[in-house]
């Protein structure tokens, strides 16, 4: 489990509360209150964070975690029926495709075969590690921002 700082969660709830001034009214009525005030009790206020919506959320200086609480909410209170289907369905794919790549990883057959393991090898499962390094709301925040880029 990923441990979160507390001054990294409230500059995230600060950096969240300044995006959702710029979601639309309808969109925002469909995140519950206490969401709202939980994001409100927890705000750094002295973290400042200027939200330009002219520009997309890469090019900007947003936190990964104000990502995955901002993918959060879209999943969970805003998108549609299909929307969701698609995020499910998307999830799936990158999971069969990580649970493939270890499975070639880890073959019975290429564990034993080689014995020597050379420095090409060692560094070859340092690539991966560094590969599979991303934390899971990056990889949802990104899958989320394909799927809304799709249904465009």
């Amino acid at each position: 489990m990923v441990k979160i700082e507390k001054q990294e969660f409230s500059n995230a709830c600060t950096e969240v509360l300044e995006i959702l001034k710029y979601i639309k009214e309808e969109d925002l009525e469909k995140i519950p209150k206490f969401e709202i005030e939980i994001l409100q009790k927890n705000e750094n206020k002295n973290h400042e964070f200027i939200y330009n919506p002219n520009i997309t959320m890469k090019e900007q200086k947003v936190s990964k975690l104000a990502k995955a609480i901002i993918a959060t909410y879209f999943e969970k209170y805003i998108a549609t029926e299909k929307q969701k289907q698609k995020i499910r369905e998307q999830r799936m794919y990158d999971n069969s495709l990580i649970e493939e790549r270890k499975s070639e990883e880890y073959k019975r057959d290429n564990l034993f075969n080689n014995n020597s393991h050379n420095i090409v090898s060692s560094n070859k499962t340092n690539e991966l590690v560094k590969i599979n390094n991303k934390k899971w709301y990056k990889i949802l925040w990104e899958k989320i921002n394909r799927l809304v880029m799709k249904l465009k």
